[in-house]
């Protein structure tokens, strides 16, 4: 009757799992041009409830057993990354009240990932992830068939635009859920389990994806194929490349770029990236001037008028249009981050990144090749577009599994010998993670 009950309980617990990342993936989305937004509500405090809940019982057999506070010695780094720009968002921002709110469901959706890899295996989070991107696919194709007349970009004519309402959403959603298809598809491989219906779901999103007539998110996607299927042992250093790369392209943008735009306006290119080179130029000058170090609080610059109108300053509402008027999106990840938490948060980042992934080598390969996903797709995708800015989207969830997996997920000891290289031994280190922290 025990094993029966605690079945039944950990059904109930990846169902709710499920939906909880179902949401995060964006759903109900445009289902609320149907039935309101109210749905959209219901839902995400359906999903904050349900992550509170788990990450509170799913271990405990009774009340006595629940631990409200649990804080582990080796999520420091996250921690720190998540305090800082919490404490900093709040004496800096000019709304208090959705600034407690956004930064209280950013931590929960920290504590959630952190719990998610603890609770499930890498294998299991992985399927369970592919499940909730399969029903998201499902209800996508649903609505397109349903509503017509929501189908497609009405700025791009033929783009799909799915439940994520813009073609590059819909289009690096996709791009995502088949990485994620893929990492299973490798699994169960190994296991010889049947394929067929992953594969199936790799070619809807493909198809959705092509639809969706996304140049970024198809790059996104082939850059970070290439070494996630060349992988050989080689460990990539994640949390430094990320760093570097972000870095080293922005300031390429900016600098060499311009050297080059004659060039590539007789060849027919845009020398400004379709707008973001001038767009980059106008933020940087803003912030150096305003609100340098602590940013105007965690999700809140495209909220704040007086900011968004010095962004808007910068163009001429005759020939920038867009530029002059555009209310949310830096289309590059430091850029946004600049906003919204200031240099001293992306320092608390980087410090989070370089922290999490000092150990990579000691990873076991299912953990590390999900970070190696997650991180050089959102290293990719951050680039020219806006990313890591929500408080509870797939993105920001990836990146803290990813953080806590590198935090955590650790199998594998390496012994470097005197002149004989380094030596693997394979061991179970997690009761003495847990003791050493």
């Amino acid at each position: 009757m025990q094993n029966k009950r605690s079945v039944e309980r950990d059904i109930y617990i990846e169902l709710a799992a499920i939906f909880c990342i179902l949401v995060s993936l964006g759903f109900p989305g445009q289902f609320t041009k149907i039935y309101g937004d109210r749905l959209s509500k219901i839902c995400e405090y359906a999903a904050f409830a349900a992550e509170i809940v788990m990450i509170l019982t799913a271990r405990a057999n009774s009340w006595d057993d629940i631990e409200l506070i649990n804080l582990k010695r080796r999520y420091v780094p996250m921690y720190l990354y998540v305090g800082t720009v919490t404490l900093l968002s709040m004496l800096v921002t000019s709304y208090r009240s959705e600034e407690l709110i956004t930064c209280v469901r950013w931590m929960v959706t920290m504590l959630f990932a952190i719990w998610l890899q603890e609770y499930f295996s890498t294998e299991d989070l992985l399927r369970i992830l592919v499940i909730a991107q399969g029903a998201f696919v499902a209800l996508t194709l649903f609505f397109i068939a349903r509503y017509p007349y929501y189908r497609y970009d009405p700025e791009v004519p033929g783009a799909i635009i799915g439940l994520v309402g813009t073609k590059n959403g819909c289009a690096t959603e996709c791009a995502f859920g088949i990485l994620m298809t893929i990492l299973l598809i490798r699994n169960e491989r190994h296991r010889h389990r049947p394929l067929l219906r992953w594969f199936v779901l790799v070619g809807i999103q493909f198809g959705l994806l092509l639809m969706a007539d996304a140049t970024g998110a198809l790059l996104a996607l082939i850059v970070t194929l290439i070494p996630t299927l060349l992988y050989r042992r080689i460990r990539l250093p994640l949390g430094l490349m990320y760093v570097t790369v972000n870095v080293v392209f922005l300031f390429a943008m900016l600098t060499l770029m311009p050297l080059f735009s004659d060039f590539l306006v007789a060849i027919g290119k845009d020398a400004t990236l379709t707008g973001r080179i001038p767009l980059w130029r106008q933020i940087i000058e803003v912030m150096s001037s305003h609100k340098t170090l602590a940013g105007y609080g965690y999700g809140m610059f495209w909220r704040d008028p007086i900011g968004v109108s010095m962004v808007h300053m910068g163009f001429n509402r005759r020939h920038d249009g867009f530029m002059a008027s555009m209310t949310s999106g830096a289309h590059n990840v430091l850029l946004e981050m600049w906003l919204n938490i200031g240099l001293v948060g992306i320092a608390a980042f980087f410090f989070a990144l370089l922290r999490s992934f000092r150990r990579i080598e000691e990873m076991d390969d299912d953990a590390y090749l999900f970070c190696l996903v997650v991180m050089v797709f959102l290293m990719i995708n951050g680039l020219t577009e806006r990313c890591l800015g929500s408080n509870y989207d797939y993105k920001t969830l990836a990146l803290f599994l990813a953080l806590a997996m590198g935090c955590n997920k650790r199998t594998r000891t390496v012994y470097t010998l005197r002149g004989s290289g380094s030596a693997v031994i394979e061991e179970d280190a997690g009761p003495a993670l847990e003791s050493a922290g």
